[in-house]
């Protein structure tokens, strides 16, 4: 089966561009054969260094300018067909109305996958796409109550989950913590570095790891730095491959405003670490039922932030054993192994 995969971008710092990496890698052995459509939307340096160069086409998709934007949807119709396309699979809310507009036209099925939560909007709620997958519940309760769509599928994002749980040197983590996080308000820094402060200034020395790319970098060191906070926590940048990070750490901490699923937990969890979330959409379906440390915490409230972060460091044994329940929560949920299987599944479905 050929499917044609549509994103505005490959931005290498986005969750959706991992997430469609892996159910990409995850459907191979299931004889689905993927190319790839980037409608270079956005300045954001991209990551396409793993598609095949003959599978990757860049079309003015999201123009605003109306004969560059059907001169692209010719294109794509000439490319559906050279590349003989069962469906298409789209990741962006925007997109998959105008793919669903043009299904008459491009005469192939559309399935949209939504990553998050929004609100109501009424040319969504016109041009809802017929079938959809959540990566969620949450995400698809809120499909269900914003579009027309009912036939939706909740898969995950796929990540790679070795078969026994890492084990954690606890001698060598036990006062330091990971994020893992694009440098942009809704990621909810700036709250975590107020939080760091306040734990300095209970006594407890901690090293806080931040690792990403993103517009507010610059301001979010300067106001480590007049927290007094430039020892404790570390900028390490954009990083290819998060997993040294992640066995460098006792647990991770993801503190949004917004989440549909965040893939960083599910990688977190593979590595056997436990992640400190917000009480949001998204991150809520990430917590395990077992878990026994405070969680799902208010967005935005450092004080609460602190206090929950001064329990986990004061226990990094229970933390290790908290990495333990997510590791076997997302392992049977969201593995490779598993969603590998769903999604080239789902894929017949479409079709069918």
């Amino acid at each position: 089966m050929n499917i044609c995969v549509i994103n505005p971008n490959y931005y290498r710092s986005s969750g959706v561009t991992m997430a469609i990496r892996r159910i990409h890698e995850a459907v191979q052995p299931y004889g689905i054969e993927n190319h790839f459509v980037s409608c270079r939307y956005g300045d954001e340096e991209e990551d396409v260094s793993w598609m095949a160069t003959d599978r990757l086409e860049h079309l003015a998709l999201m123009s605003g300018h109306p004969r560059v934007f059907w001169r692209s949807v010719k294109r794509l119709k000439d490319l559906l067909d050279a590349w003989d396309i069962d469906l298409i699979h789209v990741h962006h809310r925007r997109l998959s109305m105008v793919l669903t507009a043009l299904r008459p036209l491009l005469r192939r099925p559309v399935l949209y996958s939504g990553n998050l939560t929004y609100g109501f909007s009424a040319p969504f709620w016109l041009l809802s796409p017929r079938r959809a997958i959540a990566v969620t519940h949450s995400v698809r309760d809120n499909i269900l109550a914003t579009t027309r769509t009912r036939n939706i599928e909740i898969l995950g994002n796929p990540t790679p989950f070795p078969r026994q749980c890492p084990a954690i040197d606890l001698d060598a983590v036990r006062r330091r913590a990971i994020c893992v996080a694009r440098f942009v308000p809704v990621k909810g820094h700036a709250t975590l570095i107020e939080a760091w402060a306040l734990l300095r200034d209970r006594g407890i020395d901690a090293e806080l790891v931040l690792v990403g790319e993103g517009p507010l970098r610059q301001s979010l060191e300067q106001k480590c730095q007049a927290l007094g906070l430039g020892d404790r926590v570390v900028f390490r940048g954009y990083v290819a491959d998060v997993r040294s990070e992640y066995a460098q750490s006792l647990f991770a901490i993801l503190v949004s405003s917004i989440e549909g699923q965040g893939i960083v937990t599910i990688e977190a969890a593979a590595a056997g670490r436990a992640s400190l979330l917000t009480d949001v959409d998204g991150s809520r379906d990430c917590l395990p039922t077992e878990r026994k440390l405070p969680n799902a915490l208010p967005f935005g409230d450092a004080g609460a932030l602190a206090e929950a972060l001064a329990i986990w460091f004061a226990d990094p044994a229970a933390v290790a054993e908290e990495g333990r329940a997510f590791f076997d929560f997302h392992q049977g949920l969201n593995s490779s192994k598993v969603l590998g299987r769903q999604y080239a599944a789902a894929y017949e479905r479409s079709v069918g």
